[in-house]
């Protein structure tokens, strides 16, 4: 559990919740990488534009596969599918061309004019012999025992049946044009095969696979007959590029999760936190999201928090595609959120067709400041650029580099840097002319804290410590207290809280990565506990209002209540309405409900203590509650602090502790003034 709890605030640590990675893919897409949270996800922006390309992929590969003869500058997985069979979940267009059947959950689409749009599509897809209507099943999936089916050669290169499905008959059709997902295409029925389960998809033909009950329909079947295959789609929307996934998330950047009436999905998929993949819009752009998930580092989302996010980027409509082990984004071939890869059959891919220019840009592709601890090794890496963000390949043996701190290493072979002192430098690379800097900091842990927010406890007090590892920048890590070492005679440790049970002197030590640390802890009993007993000149401040200065002193006195000695305050002032203070600043500690003072003396005014609450409210309690006192011999006056009264305010009800006793005051309110000696000594809380 320590090793899990620290990997997890090292993480924490070397990272700043920011984005931490950003540049162009394209002349109007962006790609950045954002850390926050215990969470890491990839944004891709792209601004719609002619020249980038964005179009479905059907395979049956890994993607890092295609980018090597599709030249795609971007990959996102689209639809769920069967992983036994790998039939894609939902509708699926490609170029115009309807590859396969939505059901009722959303899909992101492209229009013919380029536009994105999120909805949920119905298709009813029919043949037309004659004048007779013939309802389609579906579209490349295996045919059921009585269904009609229609085969092209996307997913297979042979029609496929299910497993309790029977031999039938299989129409063999060239087509005039693709089957669209809305319209009508014509064909002429090839050929007829009869009792198969399997038949080969020539190029441009279509397969009319029938079974069961379906083979009423034969007889209106014939070699050399024409058919046309009839595409009706609600809305009535052509769509050029389609993907299915679901559930829709955001509508008018309002979320309406659970409010679209799509097939329900399982609910480990939407309640339970898994990587994702996402896809919005935005105006004129469309957000690529991707987000890690089932990582100490990115623990992933659920739908509901999936939904805030979007709320945040300000999103205007988003739907969910297959997430987990499928959600996957590659660019320039590279696979960014995770390691393994899936093979996936159906994604999206962007493609830059700006003109290759000459390289123009050359970057580190982490945009902070790097640190490495002393003694590691991390790998850099660089991007070299032109003016249309085309990516080109770097020779290092062509690279030159400085740096203006000699405290790392840097094996330019395989851009490795490791950090050899502590400190600070710019690393500074030069290829053909083209130049990058980088600021790299060389860190390592040089201290430990405990804090425990005050050295001084009462029995009974609880408290929670930290302890942090700090750097020598001064970054802090907090760790686990499971290593804190106590003594057990003066705290008792329940989880992280701690509980003072004895009175006297110890200590709270920790070790960590050869560092050490202690810390001095006292515990008192309540009720022997003072705070101050007037033992030393500490330069008490007098100040107030109409008070006479050259008459007001103090002096420390051997008459005193314990101890030593106490404070003597002598006082007069020149006119009504005065007020004389004594400067105290003791800070109360916590759970503490009672406090006493120790006075002796006579004079006119009456006595009042002044706090200060951790909101720097002011709040009164009377001492004495006449217009003078007399005290002859010395008197504990004890108050509770519960009696505290707001000084101006009248909508206060109680102090934001903790609090803080500011001063001892004597308030006059008479005529010719007031005057008198006031011995002050030993002051408790309990």
């Amino acid at each position: 559990m320590f090793k899990l709890v620290f990997f997890i605030c090292l993480l924490l640590f070397i990272s700043p919740s920011f984005t931490v990675e950003k540049f162009n893919i394209a002349p109007n897409a962006t790609y950045e990488k954002v850390v926050r949270d215990k969470l890491v996800y990839h944004i891709t922006k792209v601004d719609m534009d002619p020249l980038l390309e964005i179009e479905t992929i059907i395979s049956q590969n890994r993607l890092s596969e295609i980018p090597k003869y599709k030249n795609y500058d971007l990959i996102i997985n689209g639809n769920f599918f069967d992983p036994k069979t790998f039939e894609p979940v939902g509708l699926v267009i490609k170029n115009g061309e309807l590859i396969h059947l939505p059901i009722k959950r959303g899909i992101f689409g492209l229009t013919f004019d380029n536009k994105p749009i999120i909805d949920i599509f119905n298709i009813n897809l029919k043949i037309k012999v004659d004048e007779n209507i013939i309802p389609i099943n579906a579209i490349n999936s295996p045919r059921g025992i009585d269904g009609i089916n229609i085969f092209t050669r996307y997913f297979g290169k042979e029609t496929q049946i299910r497993e309790n499905a029977s031999a039938g008959v299989d129409i063999e059709v060239a087509l005039e044009d693709k089957i669209p997902s809305l319209g009508k295409t014509s064909g002429v029925i090839t050929n007829i095969y009869y009792g198969v389960k399997r038949t080969p998809i020539k190029e441009n033909t279509c397969i009319i696979s029938l079974g069961g009950t379906s083979l009423k329909y034969l007889p209106l079947f014939s070699v050399g007959k024409k058919l046309e295959i009839i595409s009706e789609c609600t809305p009535q929307i052509p769509l050029k590029e389609a993907i299915g996934g679901g559930p829709i998330l955001l509508k008018n950047k309002e979320i309406v999760l659970g409010k679209t009436e799509e097939l329900p999905f399982d609910d480990n998929i939407v309640n339970s936190r898994h990587p994702r993949t996402i896809i919005g819009t935005k105006e004129n752009s469309i957000y690529f999201i991707v987000i890690e998930g089932r990582k100490e580092s990115s623990i992933g989302v659920t739908l509901k928090e999936s939904c805030e996010i979007l709320k945040e980027m300000g999103i205007s409509d988003a739907i969910n595609m297959d997430g987990g082990g499928s959600s996957q984004k590659l660019i320039w071939g590279k696979l960014m959120n995770q390691e393994i890869e899936r093979p996936i059959p159906v994604a999206l891919g962007i493609r830059n067709v700006y003109p290759y220019t000459q390289p123009k840009y050359l970057a580190f592709t982490e945009n902070d400041d790097i640190y490495i601890k002393k003694g590691d090794k991390i790998k850099v890496e660089l991007l070299l650029q032109d003016e249309n963000y085309h990516p080109y390949p770097i020779d290092t043996s062509m690279l030159t580099w400085t740096f203006s701190n000699p405290i790392l290493n840097f094996d330019i072979s395989n851009m490795t840097l490791e950090g050899i002192d502590l400190g600070e430098s710019l690393l500074t690379l030069n290829l053909n002319g083209l130049t990058t800097t980088k600021k790299i900091f060389v860190w390592d842990f040089v201290n430990l804290e405990i804090n425990t927010g005050r050295d001084q406890f009462f029995l009974g007090d609880t408290f929670i410590p930290k302890v942090y590892v700090v750097d020598n920048f001064n970054r802090k890590i907090e760790l686990p207290i499971e290593n804190l070492k106590f003594d057990p005679k003066f705290f008792i440790k329940n989880r992280e809280k701690f509980t003072a049970i004895n009175v006297g002197k110890t200590n709270l030590e920790y070790t960590f990565n050869n560092l050490w640390v202690s810390v001095p802890i006292e515990i008192f009993d309540k009720k022997n506990i003072i705070f101050e007993d007037f033992e030393i000149d500490k330069n008490w401040i007098i100040k107030g209002k109409n008070y006479d200065i050259s008459s007001t002193t103090y002096t420390l006195t051997s008459d005193s209540y314990s101890g030593n000695s106490a404070i003597s305050v002598t006082y007069s002032s020149q006119t009504n309405n005065s007020f004389i203070y004594l400067e105290l600043n003791i800070l109360v500690p916590q759970n503490i409900t009672k406090f006493s003072i120790s006075l002796k003396g006579s004079g006119e005014g009456w006595i009042r203590a002044l706090f200060y609450d951790n909101d720097n409210q002011p709040w009164v309690i009377d001492i004495t509650n006449t217009s003078s006192f007399d005290f002859p011999k010395w008197t504990v006056v004890e108050r509770d602090l519960k009696d505290l009264k707001p000084l101006t305010s009248k909508v206060l009800v109680s102090p934001v502790f903790p609090i803080k006793l500011e001063s001892i005051y004597v308030v006059g309110l008479n005529q010719m003034g007031v005057k008198g000696k006031l011995i002050i000594d030993t002051i408790r809380f309990y």
